[in-house]
């Protein structure tokens, strides 16, 4: 019935007086149905599996209706493309004219919902895993091919063609601000892989992409501890769902490189920072960095530069307050600040019997010094940076 109206009448629509569109891919068969009908109507049962074994005869170039294919060239229509090489679609049946196919295509170039007459060999078996012929796709492992010879996680390429089963055949390019090293690691002929090594090229959610350096925007704690520091480094490996990237960080309390999955949020893009303003400069706000409705860091405040987040803004971890990405033009560099750190360090002595949390248990009076006899003596210092580390500070006569 299907292929009737889309033969004669163009675009097949509900026979029942809505005049809704009918699709053409239907779908897939429900078990616990035909359980139901072989129990309950075997004979109306055999009747339909008979009419739909002969709706799926073979048709003209070894294709079977209903079947899905895509096309292997461009298809014109006078010297207008309407349909695109690698557009996926479905055969409706052989052509009154013996010698073309009726096929469906999902999208044609020209907008039209009609189905196209081809000949067989314009169609091809689809690819596995849902690609397209030339569809951009990304690696999404390191893939070795030999000693010489390898594909970086994140390289860009184009799908040619198809390789059997679940492999496809791609032609990965080099990336155009790769290291002459990594260039030359890429080969320029075809590579087969598998359809699970490599997806199709498309922003992931916050934006961010396959092997794009990030670095976190803050500190990530997992239970009561911290197991990535505001700053760190890390190269987003996958989209782990709707709402999060897993990371994977070069450094952490381990020591290790670790995964974890994260919000978009929590992380920031990562990019060399300048020459003059490396990681670990003391700077100081020159104005008040504000969000559309509050002051963030008030003028004058120092901070340390962790890392670059594009050529304009620095990621910079403020003195009790929050790391956040700043403007370049909003900083101004400290460049005596150690210096000045140690000039304005103020000395606490401590009174007698009293203790530093970090101390283990009291000392003795064989191991607490006289100050009368001339000795030094520990004062416990915070330093701006982290309010949190306190250093033990001897000085000597």
């Amino acid at each position: 019935w299907i292929k009737t109206n889309a033969q004669q009448g163009g675009i097949p629509r509900c026979p029942g007086g809505c005049t809704q569109k009918v699709p053409f891919r239907l779908p897939q068969h429900s078990i616990a149905l035909r359980k139901a009908m072989e129990q309950l109507v075997p004979e109306r049962l055999a009747v339909r599996v008979k009419e739909a074994e002969e709706e799926a005869s073979e048709c003209l170039g070894g294709f079977k209706a209903w079947g899905d294919i895509a096309a292997s060239r461009d298809i014109l229509y006078g010297s207008n493309i309407i349909v695109r090489q690698g557009s996926p679609g479905i055969i409706v049946g052989n052509c009154e004219d013996g010698c073309h196919l009726t096929v469906k295509f999902d999208e044609r170039e020209d907008g039209s919902e009609l189905c196209v007459n081809v000949v067989p060999e314009a169609l091809m078996l689809p690819l596995p895993g849902g690609f397209r012929l030339h569809q951009k796709v990304v690696a999404l492992y390191e893939l070795l091919l030999n000693s010489d010879m390898k594909v970086p996680l994140g390289s860009v390429g184009h799908i040619i063609g198809s390789l059997g089963g679940d492999r496809v055949t791609v032609l990965f390019e080099p990336a155009k601000q790769a290291a002459d090293e990594v260039r030359n690691s890429i080969p320029e002929y075809p590579v087969s892989v598998n359809i699970r090594e490599v997806a199709a090229q498309r922003p992931l959610v916050g934006g961010f992409s396959i092997a794009q350096r990030v670095q976190a925007s803050m500190s990530l704690v997992v239970g009561s501890k911290v197991v990535v520091s505001a700053g760190c480094r890390g190269t987003v490996l996958a989209e782990f769902s709707d709402t999060r990237l897993t990371v994977v960080f070069e450094t952490s309390e381990t020591g290790t490189p670790s995964c974890f999955n994260v919000l978009p949020l929590e992380i920031l893009p990562w990019c060399e920072l300048p020459p003059h303003l490396p990681a670990g400069t003391f700077v100081k706000a020159a104005q008040h960095l504000m969000s559309p409705c509050a002051i963030i860091v008030h003028a004058g405040t120092k901070g340390t530069i962790l890392g670059g987040v594009d050529p304009t803004l620095v990621f910079v971890s403020f003195e009790n307050g929050p790391a956040v990405a700043a403007a370049i033009n909003t900083l101004e560099q400290l460049e005596d600040e150690a210096d000045e750190k140690l000039d304005n360090e103020e000395t606490v002595v401590p009174d007698a019997g009293e203790l530093s949390s970090i101390d283990a248990e009291p000392p003795s009076d064989e191991e607490t010094p006289d100050a009368e006899a001339g000795n030094g003596f520990a004062c416990a210092v915070s330093t701006p940076i982290n309010s949190s580390r306190v250093t033990a500070v001897l000085n000597a006569d």
